[in-house]
């Protein structure tokens, strides 16, 4: 019963873990539609990268490539691989979306990286790997919050963080 037990809370843990990514900081330093983004991206070891962007429109976009592994090798404990591409604005109706203007930012300095053009041509036919693909997060710019951004087995996932008073 026991070894039943452990079984299950590794395989609970396994796939609903959620590994906080970065965490999305709006505010409006002047009245109007562009939104001040503070981006602070968790990096390996323990460290932080800050960045600011101005955004235009109704939403923030955050999006990234997404490298999901086999059911069984997230059972062993490989987790969901993921790199941060781009921050980008949104508006709610198509027809601002095409007439409005747009803003986008890079989050990486290599955009033709390799590793990852290999693993979009290639990487559903190797072994280990589920599959590989692009994924996007996007919430409301338009009042000062703050927003978590986790990364889970199926992508990203963003909630709003609880203000504290």
């Amino acid at each position: 019963m026991l070894l039943f037990a452990g079984f299950f809370f590794r395989a609970y843990r396994a796939f609903t873990l959620e590994k906080p990514v970065a965490e999305i900081i709006i505010t409006h330093p002047e009245e109007g539609v562009v939104s001040s983004i503070t981006i602070i991206q968790d990096e390996r070891g323990g460290k932080s990268k800050v960045r600011r962007f101005d955004v235009a429109g109704d939403q923030w976009v955050l999006e990234g490539d997404i490298l999901k592994w086999h059911s069984w090798l997230n059972f062993l404990g490989l987790h969901t691989r993921y790199r941060l591409t781009r921050l980008r604005s949104r508006y709610l109706r198509t027809s601002e979306e095409m007439t409005k203007p747009s803003t986008i930012h890079s989050l990486v300095e290599n955009e033709d990286n390799p590793l990852w053009k290999y693993l979009y041509k290639y990487g559903s036919g190797l072994p280990m790997v589920s599959t590989v693909y692009g994924n996007a997060v996007f919430q409301s710019s338009g009042e000062d919050v703050t927003f978590r951004v986790y990364v889970g087995t199926s992508g990203f996932i963003v909630r709003k963080t609880e203000t504290k008073k």
